[in-house]
């Protein structure tokens, strides 16, 4: 069953398909723009920084707007971004916000690994999907990226519900790819989507941890969300309340995310999702004024290409 937009299934994550870009107040605006997303739904108040072939690096000195968007100048990026590599990451003392539910982001950091951008795409997302698809990468040292994409549906539970196309619209733009699914499937790639970046969170500073067990607990606590909350995003059907899930502290802790990984929900867990917080629809931020200020006060001096030279 195909599904409109309706923010039954998606709720507020549909916000980062809109509105205007975040521009690099400061930088070069004679080097070629490229748009990029930050995205769990969309994510405000995160900086882009990406490092290409020969060294080209740099870091926006705006940060992802309302929409979840900010511009990169670079005409290495823009010409040949297969060539390159984007972490989104939140600045010293800063604060993110999930523009889908007002959840605090300030602990998150998504990144793309190199390869995977392709010459020519539209559309280019960092989210929990493409960091779990560069730690694959990391881990088995393979360079191949639809081996390492491919590996990392399976181990979530969603290479048989989706085609390659499916996978790839997914990864660089997820509200419309979401919009095209099935229901189920749909709500299913949500929860997951939310739970991996909570798990990505809490596992963070620890580089034994398995990219194995990072979906195992993300495939656990993502299945009791969705068999307790039916209507997951929403707090029931009808309901114009929204569903704040947020685990990362939680599985801070060695025992629960061992219990996870094993298949079974940790108690401390279970209470979470067997009674979530939820935020009215109506006390959501607004995009166009969104928590962070996306452009810096005063201009800078090395801008979203970074003093790089193309």
């Amino acid at each position: 069953m195909k599904i409109k937009l309706i923010s039954t299934i998606i709720a507020g994550i549909l916000l980062a398909g809109c509105g205007s870009d975040s521009d690099d107040t400061g930088t070069d605006k004679n080097k070629k723009p490229t748009t990029v997303l930050a995205f769990d739904g969309a994510i405000n108040g995160m900086v882009a920084t990406y490092l290409c072939d020969g060294d080209q690096t740099g870091t926006t000195e705006a940060k992802t707007d309302g929409y979840g968007k900010v511009t990169i100048f670079s005409d290495t990026f823009a010409d040949k971004p297969e060539s390159c590599s984007v972490l989104f990451s939140v600045p010293k003392d800063g604060i993110a916000v999930d523009m889908s539910n007002g959840k605090d982001m300030s602990k998150v950091s998504y990144s793309i690994p190199k390869g995977l951008i392709k010459n020519g795409q539209k559309d280019i997302a960092g989210t929990p999907f493409t960091t779990l698809i560069d730690k694959t990468m990391k881990e088995t040292g393979d360079t191949d990226i639809t081996t390492a994409k491919n590996s990392v549906f399976t181990s979530l539970g969603l290479d048989s519900s989706l085609t390659s196309d499916q996978k790839d619209e997914l990864l660089a733009n997820p509200q419309q790819a979401l919009a095209k699914l099935d229901k189920t499937i749909a709500q299913d790639i949500v929860a997951k989507t939310v739970v991996l970046s909570d798990v990505l969170v809490s596992q963070k500073d620890d580089e034994t941890v398995t990219v194995a067990d990072i979906a195992a607990v993300t495939e656990t606590i993502a299945k009791d969300i969705i068999d307790k909350n039916p209507a997951y995003p929403k707090a029931s059907e009808g309901s114009n309340d929204i569903i704040i899930i947020d685990v990362s502290d939680e599985l801070t802790d060695k025992d629960n995310f061992d219990q996870a990984a094993g298949g079974e929900v940790p108690p401390v867990i279970g209470d979470i999702t067997t009674k979530p917080p939820t935020k009215p629809e109506t006390e959501l931020p607004d995009p166009e004024d969104p928590p962070v200020e996306p452009t810096p006060p005063t201009p800078g001096t090395g801008g979203g290409d970074g003093g790089a030279t193309d």
